[in-house]
């Protein structure tokens, strides 16, 4: 029995069947031909997955640095490559002259971020870093580009940037071996001043330096492209608790928690104190903004103050390991110094000596250049779908540029592996400046790179006027411990150690530090008290049981 949903293919009828349907075959040709044929295109060579998982056991394996994991696929498919996971494309730049290309060039195609699951489940949907480029996204970096966004607006910082490293190498002159706590104190000296008007406690755990912190720390796990299967198979979101896998689940909420922290509980103290400092968050407030401005605020602050809280760490801990591996730099770095300073011990360098100090500039960019502190960036995701050296882009892919790579390219630099910063200095040709890459591309360039640079710089700089800094020392047998260039994974990575032999130079330089004591005592330093006392009313009983070192600092 013929269905009735079929067509009869006689009669009166089958004429009119054959020229419509010879009609709509041609014009779907015709759309085909015109609209699709880049379709036609190969992605970018890769592995072969399987069927519906794709490329999923290519993901990079937890504890390895995912840039080392992927650079393996650079030296089977060459400098673009990509893998296909669930269905979601990841591409894999290789090449810095690529990345320029796609993420620079074409930055009105390739500004926005992938819609990643995980990350939402956290409450990250308002972070800056992640944030889709629309509106909202665009508001909040005109927030941050107004505060610490040109070199002319971060001169106002500068004294605040050189009293705070000052303090930080007297900790590290009493406390040598607490080196990675003494460069947070620094960097979130600066930056909760700066954004927040608040003084973090010197002597012992600031909560919010410890909230800084555990949030950087959760945010670099949770973005990991691939890390989390949930955002390759978002149904598992609905997952019960109880069920076996879930587990990610109550760590969203956890970190969720912490992010709402992030935002409120500095926030709330500038709200209470502002009368006595100006800031970042008392500027903004001064304009009376409503409910959705505020949230606004919020988000920008605690996107500025977490990233600005982990990344300069990095930086000095790499320094520090690169010094210890590489004396003869120290050397060199100090005749430009004390040549500049006026003679031996006489006075600290500072930002305005900058333009004077060209060795100690090179060694600033070397350091960023020989591990850079963000290897591979937070993807970048294209708005529609192109074509790029012969290759299909789907809308919608991941582009992941390997900025560790570009770093040790050798076709880019001559004997990458060496700390050598003559190689951006002298009249001749001279190697690329990794500041073309390693804060990231196009619109998603980093807002807050020149606060970042000079924090790094002043630090960098002074270290090198009053230290001398060595392997550590086996007091067994007395010798040198060998240092290895070890880098963990994850958004930021850091070195594997932060132990040296850090000694001053001279006990005239040992005075010259000591001297910010009496120039600027710390005085009564009650920020951290006040905030205390306000801590519980913005974290739930569950989180104050399970963020000990928040509650108790």
């Amino acid at each position: 029995m013929r269905s009735q949903f079929m067509l009869p293919i006689s009669g009166p009828i089958a004429p009119t069947v054959v020229l419509y349907g010879g009609v709509f075959c041609a014009i779907v040709y015709v759309i085909r031909k015109t609209f699709f044929s880049a379709k036609k295109l190969p992605l970018p060579p890769g592995p072969k997955g399987v069927p519906i998982l794709g490329n999923v056991t290519d993901l990079p394996p937890k504890g390895l640095p995912e840039w080392e994991h992927w650079a393996k696929h650079k030296d089977i498919y060459g400098p673009i490559s990509s893998i296909t996971v669930f269905g979601q494309t990841i591409i894999l730049l290789h090449d810095v002259d690529m990345a320029v290309e796609l993420l620079d060039k074409r930055s009105a195609k390739f500004s926005s971020r992938p819609s990643m699951v995980f990350p939402k489940m956290c409450g990250y949907e308002h972070e800056m870093g992640i944030l889709g480029y629309d509106r909202y996204h665009r508001k909040t970096r005109k927030l941050a580009a107004g505060q610490i966004g040109s070199t002319a607006s971060i001169k106002q910082f500068h004294d605040l940037i050189d009293l705070q490293t000052r303090r930080f190498l007297l900790q590290t002159l009493e406390n040598p071996d607490n080196l990675l706590e003494n460069l947070q104190i620094q960097a979130a000296s600066i930056i909760l001043e700066i954004l927040f008007g608040y003084n973090v406690n010197p002597n012992g755990r600031d909560p919010l330096v410890t909230l800084a912190n555990k949030f950087m720390a959760e945010f670099g796990e949770a973005i990991v492209a691939g890390a989390w299967l949930v955002d390759m198979i978002p149904w598992l979101r609905f997952l019960p608790d109880c069920m076996p896998g879930a587990g990610f689940k109550k760590i969203a909420r956890e970190y969720t928690q912490t992010y709402q922290d992030c935002m409120n509980i500095p926030y709330a103290f500038t709200e209470n104190h502002r009368r006595y400092k100006t800031s970042y968050i008392s500027k903004l407030l001064d304009t009376n903004p409503d409910e959705a401005e505020i949230e606004l605020i919020k988000n920008s602050a605690a996107s500025l103050y977490g990233g600005g809280a982990d990344t300069t760490v990095a930086s000095m801990g790499f320094f520090f390991l690169a010094m210890s591996l590489f004396p003869d730099i120290q050397i060199k770095a100090r005749e430009e110094i004390d040549r500049v300073t006026g003679g031996f011990a006489s006075r600290l360098p500072t930002l305005q000596d900058r333009p004077n100090l060209p060795y100690v500039e090179a060694v600033v960019k070397e350091t960023m250049r020989w591990v850079p502190i963000a290897p591979l960036c937070v993807p970048h995701t294209s708005d529609e779908e192109d074509e790029f050296r012969g290759y299909r882009i789907p809308r919608g892919t991941l582009v992941i540029p390997s900025i560790a790579w570009f770093s040790q390219d050798p076709n880019t630099y001559s004997e990458p592996h060496l700390f050598k910063p003559e190689r951006f200095l002298g009249p001749g040709p001279v190697e690329r400046d990794p500041y073309t890459f390693v804060f990231g591309f196009g619109r998603r360039i980093c807002p807050g790179r020149r606060l970042a640079d000079a924090s790094v710089f002043i630090a960098l700089a002074q270290s090198l006027a009053v230290f001398d800094i060595k392997k550590p020392i086996d007091p067994k047998t007395g010798m040198p411990i060998e240092r290895i260039v070890g880098a963990t994974p994850g958004l930021v990575t850091h070195p594997t150690t932060y132990h040296f032999n850090i000694t001053p130079r001279s006990e005239a330089h040992a005075a010259l530090v000591k001297a910010v004591e009496t120039e600027h005592p710390y005085g009564d330093l009650e920020d951290a008290s006040l905030l205390r006392g306000n801590i519980k009313a913005y974290m739930s009983a569950e989180h104050r049981a399970s963020t000990e070192g928040v509650k108790g600092a």
